[in-house]
């Protein structure tokens, strides 16, 4: 299907002169083979230079050496670009870059009739590509040819692409690259945006189209658990392929994960510690349900029939309304659609609140009505006991208490460099120059950014350094209150981890308050203080982190909304194992299976 030899790709700059300033070898010598019904996962540090290979292979750049055939066409020739594109479907990391219908409808069908599909297969192909992205769902109460079923489909189709979620546009966007019915889907972090129970279900999907149609799949991807999905796994560094192998044993060399800035998943971790504590026989296992039959195997005396899972518990916190954020009721629609429904929650200062929700659910909407970019249609916003849109309210000096980050950072960078979008907030607040450029070298400083970046072009920064750059110009206008929108999203382990550390510290150390979307449910365990759970166009406030995710696993019956050592104890609860199930990290998980087995 792919074969490739030699693959040389470089990038040039010019300055408006024409002359070269800059070359960068993004691609050195990469040889790299797919064959039909491959599923190949490629991952590395941001700049590996992943996102250019996933180009090369769609025909979206063109290699300046090496030899590159698709299906026995050759890449490097011109007349073959139409061909290839019809072989090798590509989704991006962003779905706004590649979504261009007004509504979901026009934008799948768009890329199956523009290579040919008749108009009689084309609606067909359609709808068959909104069921596979799990754009409309099927359960015991819609099931598929029903009423309801048809209902829910031409809602979805007519929907318009404006009014969709992150995690919905990242469907569609699927949904496009399968109506065309190619023989390769590239995936470029794909999944980043969605809740863990949409990324499980589109990777589930992309499973059994590469098992049952024997499509090949190439997935870019930071999510070191994803490895697990994929035959073989290319670990890239530098622009070469620095590891390969099946995921079980690139897993198993986790010192030279970590000196490329990988890691292995919190999975991988548990089934190491359960070895190393005796509860396990083996040191590979990847799985929770492994993990559990394996304990059941050498302790099945501990296991009782009728063992009930515990009950859900909720304890509640009392807040100064004068000294946090406030939602007193508050709805919301776009048109006739529904968001939310008189929602109430608070945040107090200092603290860092985690919200979460399915994809869809309107968090990122709930986020913008706190500094005012949105207006709810009833209820009141009240940020350190003032109403937000009474009249009297000067709403310029409420947002200054209040920064936001954007869910996707080039969204808000604007200048020529660093230096200047870092200084452009202080700049325009009626502070002095000197108090402005202080504030922005600061800032850059406490984001972890070396100084040599400062008048570096936005454009020649990594996903990670953006994000710490949009960070940096929030941080700069000295905010009481930091909004982040999915903070970690699309970045490798590595700078995920530089990053949730700075923002623990700027919320820990500076005492910035915290409020942030994620469906990062590792991180939200180790740093959050609490949780806000956003569902059914209402919200509910847990005062304790386990408690929330508990909440999700009761309502939902999905473990992918639990850390890692919550879900094996859940399991191991579900088979008879009298365990708690209250612990959030794998050494609490550890230590309550060890105490259950005595």
């Amino acid at each position: 299907m792919i074969k490739i030899r030699d693959l040389i790709f470089e990038y040039f700059d010019r300055d408006d002169a024409g002359h070269l300033t800059e070359m960068i070898n993004a691609i050195r010598g990469i040889n790299f083979d797919a064959e039909k019904g491959d599923f190949i996962a490629i991952a590395g540090k941001n700049g590996s230079g992943k996102s250019t290979f996933a180009r090369i292979l769609n025909r979206l750049v063109v290699p300046l050496e090496g030899t590159v055939l698709i299906s026995g066409l050759d890449a490097m020739n011109e007349d073959n670009v139409i061909e290839i594109r019809k072989k090798v479907g590509m989704v991006f990391q962003n779905p706004d870059d590649q979504l261009i219908g007004s509504i979901v409808a026009e934008d799948i069908a768009f890329g199956a009739e523009n290579i040919g599909v008749s108009p009689i297969k084309l609606w067909d192909q359609v709808i068959s590509a909104v069921e596979m992205a799990g754009l409309v769902v099927y359960d015991e109460n819609n099931k598929p040819n029903s009423k309801k079923a048809a209902a829910d489909m031409k809602k979805m189709l007519y929907k318009r692409i404006n009014d969709l979620s992150g995690g919905e546009k990242q469907k569609v966007a699927l949904a496009g690259v399968l109506a065309m019915k190619p023989k390769c889907i590239v995936l470029d972090e794909a999944t980043s945006m969605l809740d863990p129970h949409s990324r499980k279900e589109i990777l589930d999907t992309i499973k059994q189209l590469n098992k049952k149609l024997g499509i090949t799949v190439i997935m870019i991807t930071h999510l070191m658990e994803e490895l697990s999905y994929a035959d073989m796994v290319y670990i890239m560094h530098n622009g070469r392929v620095a590891m390969k192998g099946r995921p079980k044993d690139i897993y198993a060399r986790e010192k030279e994960l970590l000196a490329l800035g990988l890691d292995i998943p919190a999975c991988a971790k548990l089934g190491k510690m359960l070895f190393e504590e005796g509860i396990t026989a083996a040191s590979d296992l990847y799985e929770i349900n492994d993990m559990a039959q394996s304990i059941k195997s050498r302790f099945p005396n501990r296991f009782f029939l009728n063992t009930k899972m515990p009950e859900e518990r909720k304890s509640h916190k009392e807040i100064n309304p004068m000294q946090a954020v406030l939602a007193d009721k508050i709805s919301f629609s776009y048109g006739d659609k529904k968001i939310f429904e008189d929602v109430s929650f608070s945040v107090s200062k200092g603290e860092y609140v985690a919200i979460i929700g399915k994809t869809g659910v309107g968090k990122t909407t709930l986020l913008q009505h706190i500094p005012g970019l949105l207006k709810p249609r009833k209820g009141q916003i009240y940020v350190d006991g003032v109403d937000l849109w009474d009249k009297y309210t000067d709403v310029r000096k409420i947002r200054c208490k209040v920064g936001y980050v954007f869910q996707y950072p080039e969204q808000q960078l604007f200048a020529k460099n660093v230096y200047e979008d870092v200084v452009f907030g202080p700049r325009n607040i009626g502070i002095s120059e000197v108090e402005a450029e202080k504030r922005a070298y600061e800032s850059i400083r406490l984001v972890g950014l070396p100084d040599d970046v400062y008048d570096l072009p936005l454009d020649k920064l990594s996903g990670g350094q953006r994000r710490r750059v949009a960070l940096a110009g929030i941080l700069a206008m000295e905010p009481e209150y930091l909004i982040l929108d999915e903070p970690v999203a699309g970045l490798d382990p590595e700078g995920r981890r530089q990053l949730l550390e700075i923002i623990n510290a700027i919320n820990k150390e500076a005492g910035i308050t915290i409020i942030a979307v994620s469906h990062d449910v590792e991180s939200i365990a180790e740093y959050a203080d609490r949780v806000i759970v956003l569902e059914d166009k209402s919200a509910e406030e847990f005062n304790d982190v386990s408690e929330s995710f508990y909440h999700m696993y009761m309502k939902y019956g999905d473990l992918e909304y639990l850390p890692v050592g919550m879900q094996l104890l859940v399991v191991l609860r579900s088979m008879g194992l009298e365990t708690d199930c209250f612990e959030t990290d794998a050494k609490g998980a550890v230590k309550a299976i060890r105490a259950a087995l005595k």
